[in-house]
This record gives structure tokens, C-alpha cells and sequence, in this order.
């Protein structure tokens, strides 16, 4: 594979002009850089990415840490939108991307293998215990960061692009509410997400609208995972209780609910309501269609990528910047009206 010295020796030029014409130095006239391009597409020339990083600080490489070991991005219905519009905003701008998915690595690793591959910046879409790590801080003080959907609910001064949680939460709360449910269980996720939290608000906010005392007692937390929502609503529907709908803080989460009522006789939206989160792909179509809030994942990754590029190129002045997606209801069939 021909090198610069390659193509030095072939045009007759110094090494440091072939340089600076196959970087597009505005001090090398038209007719030297037209002929060092010319024979470095005759010679193949493929330029060294990481050697130009060296020299202009500049990899035009974004990584991507996301998911866990229970909710890769690669297989999780919700977070796959996200990477897709990452790519094509990133894609648009002369940037690739860098997943990173070796499990092996320690979590204390996460700057150096963000340094060792040279990227410009980092996009976080985290699930589960890796979002609390204390150890993703660090990368804050390194590279332009950004997160998705994915903070601890004690974070405050980090860029990050999400739902409006709360709001959405309050709809569809304020909607079972309007359907004559006054006892809703409400299935939070866990106790580390922001997102959980927000959502836990706006349930709480739409009771609280309605005269409706807040039962601490019907807010539950457990993993963002449609096994552990399973469990979690068998244990609760095997006693005896007054609850006639469910809100559950993501679609596969609603999915497990709704799996444990049927298997426990229970009538989906007869006897239970069930509103879930998300509108993954899958939801029109689940049986019975699932009523649930629609997040714009596109939206919120062109935003988190727009975002982390604005900041790579101007040199950001250390300000954060966090957007805030409208979230929406999706009506449909898992939640039926009831009467009184």
C-alpha cells in the first residue's frame, strides 16, 4: 500500500507538500494539489485516519456506548431507532461511528477506550446498574458527552436529549382517570432512571388533578425488562385487590403484565386497563393492541447527535444543553372505557 513518501518520490514534491495538499492547505496552489491527488488515486493511497488525528486533533469519530448485559441496543426494540438516526445525522456530517460492546472491559476502561480509538465525542444510550457507574463521569472531563434517555435521576449537569416524561406520564394517567380508573398500578422501571421518576411525577400529578389520594403502595419498581414486569404483576394479581389498570413505564414492560393477567384469567381491557411506554414497533400489533405513549426516537437522536457535533466543532464553552421531546398518547385497544 503506497505511503506519503511513495507519493513524494513519484510527483517530485517534498513529503511535508504531499501532506499538506492531501489535507487541503490553502498555501499549495491548484496545479500541485490536483497532481499530488491525481497519483495518490493512481497509487491507491489510502490516508492514515489515526495519524491524521495526531495533527489535526480531529478523528471525525463518534462512539456509542449503549445497553447492558440484559438490554443490548442491537436487540432492544426501543433503543436500534436511536443508532439508526445517530448514523444517518453522524453520516451527514463526515462522521462515523464507533460502537463499543466488549463486555469484558471494566467499566473504570470506558475513557481509555475512548481515547485509545480517538473518538471526538461520546453518545450515551445506558440501561440498567451502568447508568449510576461512577466511573462514566469521567468521560464528562475528557470528551464532549451526551446522553440519551439513560440518566440517573440525581444528574443534573450533564448534555442529555429525553422525553417529556412527566407530561406524557400525566396524559396517559389523566386518560385512565377519565375512563373511570381511580386504582392504577403503576409499574415504574427502576429507581436509578431519571425517566422512571419523571414518569412516577406525572402519574402523581394526574391523581393529585383528580382528588385522588397518591398510594404509595401501587408504585412498584423493577427492571425496564417484560420478565421482570411479568413477575412483579403475577405476585400483585394473585392477592386480592381493587386495581383496574396498569401503567407501565415501557412497552415490553406492559407486554409482561399483560402475560401475567391473561395466565391468571384476567380480561385485557375487560377487567384490566394496561397503558404501556414507548410505541415500539411491535405494540399496533400485539394482542390486544397496546395503548401507549409514543416517544419520537428519531427526534431524539438527530438531537443528541446534532448536539454532539455542535459542541466537537465550537468548541463548546462548557454550558449544558438538554432537550426536552414532546411525548404523546397512542390510543388503542388495552385500555377500553369502564363503567362506574
Amino acid at each position: 500500500m503506497a505511503n506519503i513518501r511513495d507519493i513524494a518520490k513519484a510527483t517530485g514534491f517534498s513529503v511535508s507538500t504531499v501532506s499538506k495538499a492531501l489535507n487541503g492547505y490553502s498555501d499549495i496552489n491548484l496545479k500541485t494539489k490536483q497532481l499530488v491527488l491525481k497519483t495518490a488515486q493512481e497509487m491507491d493511497y489510502t490516508p492514515n485516519v489515526m495519524a491524521r488525528g495526531l495533527i489535526t486533533k480531529k478523528s471525525n469519530m463518534i462512539g456509542i456506548f449503549f445497553g447492558d448485559q440484559t438490554n443490548s441496543g442491537f436487540d432492544h426494540p426501543f433503543f436500534s431507532e436511536f443508532l439508526r438516526s445517530i448514523k444517518d445525522v453522524c453520516g451527514a456530517e463526515g462522521y462515523d461511528i464507533l460502537i463499543f460492546s466488549n463486555r469484558k472491559r471494566e467499566s473504570k476502561s470506558y475513557k481509555s477506550i475512548c481515547i485509545e480509538n480517538g473518538v471526538d465525542g461520546v453518545i450515551l444510550i445506558l440501561t440498567g446498574d451502568q447508568r449510576a457507574d461512577q466511573n462514566i463521569r469521567a468521560l464528562h472531563e475528557t470528551l464532549p458527552t451526551v446522553y440519551i434517555d439513560s440518566v440517573p435521576h440525581q444528574y443534573f449537569n450533564v448534555n442529555m436529549v429525553e422525553s417529556d416524561n412527566e407530561s406524557a406520564a400525566f396524559e396517559a394517567t389523566d386518560y385512565l382517570i377519565q375512563m373511570n380508573h381511580t386504582r392504577i398500578l403503576k409499574i415504574a422501571g427502576d429507581q436509578i432512571a431519571k425517566a422512571a421518576h419523571d414518569r412516577v411525577a406525572g402519574y402523581k400529578n394526574a391523581l393529585t388533578k383528580h382528588n385522588i389520594p397518591v398510594d404509595e403502595q401501587l408504585i412498584k419498581y423493577c427492571e425496564f425488562s417484560q420478565e421482570q414486569s411479568y413477575k412483579l404483576t403475577k405476585s400483585f394479581f394473585s392477592k386480592k385487590t381493587d386495581v383496574t389498570a396498569i401503567f407501565a413505564s415501557s412497552d415490553t414492560m406492559a407486554y409482561g403484565a399483560i402475560e401475567a393477567l391473561k395466565e391468571l384469567g384476567y380480561s385485557v381491557p375487560g377487567d384490566i386497563a394496561v397503558i404501556g411506554f414507548d410505541d415500539i414497533d411491535s405494540a399496533a400489533g400485539y394482542s390486544p393492541a397496546l395503548t401507549t405513549v409514543r416517544q419520537q426516537r428519531l427526534k431524539i437522536g438527530q438531537s443528541a447527535a446534532k448536539i454532539l457535533i455542535n459542541i466537537i466543532e465550537n468548541n463548546n464553552d462548557g454550558s449544558i444543553q438538554r432537550v426536552t421531546v414532546p411525548a404523546h398518547l397512542v390510543i388503542r385497544e388495552s385500555c377500553g372505557n369502564r363503567s362506574v
